[in-house]
């Protein structure tokens, strides 16, 4: 053989080598970081061995001898697929991103350092009750089994950032509840947004831009607020910074959930259904459980990180969450002295709260900050500094946040209550504990009774009125305490059989403000007709009103398109068959149709013409960022046909609706042209309308994202259809280009778990998640349940023992 080829051969044989050495090692790397589901492990923190089975889709269920032990298995199993998620969750919760992330993310850590989650829950930590401390304890030695068993052995993301995680503690898992508040508590996003509508168009234009209920929430605008000068939002900045990190963009944070009593089933049974809505994430946000003990015996979804069921069954009761969309969360402008070591409250100069802080910042010094604090919360305005509030002050002002969640509060207490719960009475009084985040608790028995309560922490303002930003230098604004308990709303077996709520306003005449950005009603009123449709509904029926795409919304607003164009003379073909089709449109967002594109980008362009001009484009993204209050205010505004707001100021004519809806027609189809053709048949939603479950990393590269991320994939519905699948009206507009910021018309946020349970069928749940169990991309059980969720499928899972090991495919134990 020639030299050249022996050469030849060699090289090849030699990169074959390396080649599968690699292979080899990366195969070797991957499958350390797989958790362990079958044999024997030893864990220190045990009274007894636990056995946990699993099926398929990695879903476990546990058979412990004590509730102690099978909290101990859910932390274990929670730090087994999902330690990473749990790790970066509990470290923005305590401002330590930057240990790991660098110095990008400081912002974020001083934003949480000032509100001061983690200093409240560890000052708090003595106040629970003894029981949560028991399972907090109990979680958290079953995390550290795990963390201790599976050192070197982690998820990839740890060796990628190069780090592991600490020790964790029963404060961790408060922290994640906090945290979950602060993701649901979106109402005070709008006030600084209000605030500078006032300052920029008066008391009388920014009133018909504030949604209200005049029966206990009348838009009343504080005489002060005229007084300030444009208000920074700094803190709004660092917080979208925060969630675009995390995951958890989107402000259709809400849900569906209903149940419906033996008198309207087919099964002759009580069946509830519950879909929370989101932002989608990878790995999903849910992780189900069975836990079974000698006194614990429930099954449903749980958080990676808390140590309960937070929705679920426990065969004599199931419950079913949704957002009340609480407003329990205020602002106010605080007048500081030269030395910014006071603040002026009712004619006295009293002493600021200071205390340091420490970030420690990976490959850099750490940052010291200073907080300050009033009798009513943090100075917020010390995250990003703001602009002085009065235009004339001669000292320098700051703003100051007051919210609910850091209060004391035990809602562990309250989840576990509600998961040992047996009737209506004992789940009653469970719920009295759960404040933050407020919740509609939709419930039902095996007795046949279905109810509802309405969980928060209300605070009991002096005004009862629109929340904006308020005069710190007066008690006027302060909370005088809470609304209690017993008076809040409830429902027992209603003579309509059935409760559903949907974000919606659920209780008409209340003495006190719950909120001033409920939901549209487009999705209650779907579930509502869809409930009074038949006579009889199954578990069937159920599936397929989760998933429907209908909206009573874009009902109402294409009658104003149809009508607007009614004796027009059309002269664009393409704009003449947009008018055919949304007069012969079921408002049905399927994403084969065209009709919701030209509909959708119709929207785009009115929001546009009405907004952009009068507010500015700066405050019109702030204004529309929390996607329910455009809506709702279009629907207002369109009420009245000569409203100020439909008049172009840019010419010497006075437009009136009709001229506002016709000029946003003709520049919604002209974009539709440039951007997808003049043929309408290339149109379709679901070319325009798509999801992704992004990953932390995604967008570090493309390489990345393909392994991390899911989807993408076409998908139909809109922000007011019961299947919700929300897009950013903020991103319309915003034309930056960001990595993170999500492409227009991006489905962002919906429905992050389906589940339904029906009395009769006590044995099996439905249900399905976005993704899967797993945290680990390399698993099959990390995206495994994405397709049926896009079609509407779902696992019929047994809960009784017998009939889920007989499918199981795993087997671990743990021992002492």
């Amino acid at each position: 053989m020639k030299t050249w080829k022996k050469i030849t051969i060699g090289v090849l044989a030699s990169l074959l080598i390396i080649l599968i050495a690699i292979v080899a090692f990366s195969y070797l790397m991957i499958q350390k970081t797989f958790p362990k589901y079958d044999g024997e492990v030893k864990v220190a923190g045990l009274y007894d061995s636990v056995v946990i089975y699993r099926d398929s889709y990695a879903i476990p269920y546990v058979k412990a001898k004590t509730e102690e032990d099978a909290i101990f298995a859910l932390g274990y199993l929670h730090a087994q697929e999902r330690l990473f998620q749990m790790d970066i969750a509990r470290r923005a919760g305590e401002g330590r991103l930057s240990e790991i992330l660098g110095s990008k993310v400081l912002p974020i850590d001083k934003m949480f350092k000032t509100i001061g989650i983690y200093k409240n829950v560890k000052k708090d930590y003595e106040k629970l009750n003894d029981i949560s401390k028991k399972y907090l304890i109990a979680y958290s030695k079953g995390v550290n089994a795990f963390i201790k068993n599976a050192k070197g052995k982690y998820q990839l993301e740890f060796d990628i950032l190069d780090y592991d995680p600490y020790q964790w503690t029963p404060l961790h898992s408060l922290v994640i509840a906090k945290l979950m508040a602060w993701e649901l508590n979106i109402s005070w996003w709008t006030d600084i947004a209000f605030a500078n509508l006032v300052k920029k168009l008066g008391e009388e234009k920014a009133k018909e831009l504030i949604p209200s209920f005049p029966e206990n929430a009348p838009t009343i605008i504080p005489q002060e607020t005229k007084y300030f000068s444009n208000i920074d939002d700094g803190i709004i900045k660092v917080d979208r910074q925060f969630r675009e990190l995390i995951g958890m963009v989107g402000t259709h944070i809400g849900s569906n959930n209903w149940v419906v009593n033996s008198q309207i089933s087919l099964s002759g049974k009580p069946i509830i259904a519950n879909d929370p809505h989101l932002a989608y994430t990878a790995p999903g946000r849910w992780y189900f459980a069975i836990l079974k003990s000698d006194k614990l015996n429930v099954e449903g979804f749980t958080i990676p990180g808390l140590p309960a069921i937070v929705i679920g069954t426990n065969q004599n009761i199931a419950w079913a969450l949704t957002n009340v969309m609480t407003d329990d969360a205020d602002f106010y402008a605080e007048k500081l002295d030269s030395t910014n070591s006071r603040y002026f409250f009712n004619g006295n100069w009293l002493p600021l709260t200071v205390r340091d802080d420490t970030i420690h910042v990976k490959d850099s010094s750490d940052v010291i900050i200073k907080v300050r604090s009033t009798h009513r919360g943090p100075i917020i305005s010390d995250i990003h500094p703001f602009n002085k509030l009065y235009s004339n002050a001669k000292v320098v002002q700051a703003l100051s946040m007051k919210w609910t969640a850091l209060d004391f509060s035990d809602e562990i207490y309250a989840m576990i209550s509600v998961n040992k719960a047996t009737n209506w009475n004992e789940f009653k009084n469970a719920l009295k504990y759960f404040t933050v985040p407020g919740q509609n608790f939709v419930y039902a028995d095996n007795k046949g009774n279905i109810g509802y309560i309405c969980a928060a922490r209300l605070p009991i303002r002096k005004t009862n009125t629109t929340t904006l930003v308020f005069d710190g230098t007066t008690d006027k604004y302060d909370w005088e305490g809470f609304v209690p308990y017993e008076q809040m709303p409830k429902l027992f077996n209603p003579s309509q059989n059935f409760i559903a709520s949907a974000n919606n306003k659920t209780v008409k005449n209340f003495p006190y403000h719950i909120s001033n950005i409920w939901e549209p009603s487009s999705r209650i009123e779907r579930i509502v007709s869809l409930l009074n449709s038949k006579k009889l509904h199954s578990v069937n029926d159920f599936e397929k009103y989760q998933m429907d795409f209908v909206s009573p919304y874009a009902k109402k607003i294409s009658q104003y398109i149809i009508d607007a164009f009614q004796n027009e003379k059309i002269t664009d073909e393409n704009v003449k068959t947009a008018v055919e089709l949304l007069k012969n449109w079921d408002y049905n967002f399927n994403s084969r149709s065209q009709t919701p594109t030209i509909y959708t980008k119709f929207l785009e362009f009115l929001i546009k013409n009405l907004f952009e001009k009068k507010m500015g484009k700066d405050l019109m993204e702030e204004y529309v960022f929390i996607a329910n209050i455009p809506y709702r205010i279009l629907e207002e505004l369109l009420e009245n046909p000569n409203s100020y707001w439909f008049d172009d100021l840019d010419t010497p004519k006075i437009e009136n609706r009709e001229d506002i809806i016709r000029k946003s027609l003709y520049s919604a189809v002209d974009d539709l042209q440039k951007e997808y053709g003049n043929e309408l048949a290339q149109w379709q939603w679901g070319k325009v309308h798509k999801v992704t479950f992004k990953h932390l990393f995604h967008s570090a590269s493309p390489l990345l994202d393909n392994l991390v991320d899911i989807g993408t994939y076409s998908i139909g519905g809109d922000g007011t259809t019961i299947f919700n699948t929300e897009y950013s009206f903020a991103d319309l507009y915003n034309k930056v280009p960001k990595p993170t910021r999500s492409k227009p018309y991006e489905n962002i946020l919906g429905p992050s778990m389906r589940y339904i349970y029906d009395f009769s069928q006590p044995d099996y749940i439905y249900l399905i998640l976005t993704t899967g169990q797993s945290g680990n991309f390399f698993s099959d059980n990390y995206k495994d349940m994405t397709k049926k969720w896009l079609n509407g499928e779902y696992i019929k899972l047994p809960i009784n023992e017998k009939k889920f090991t007989y499918r199981s495919k795993h087997k671990l134990i743990l021992l002492p």
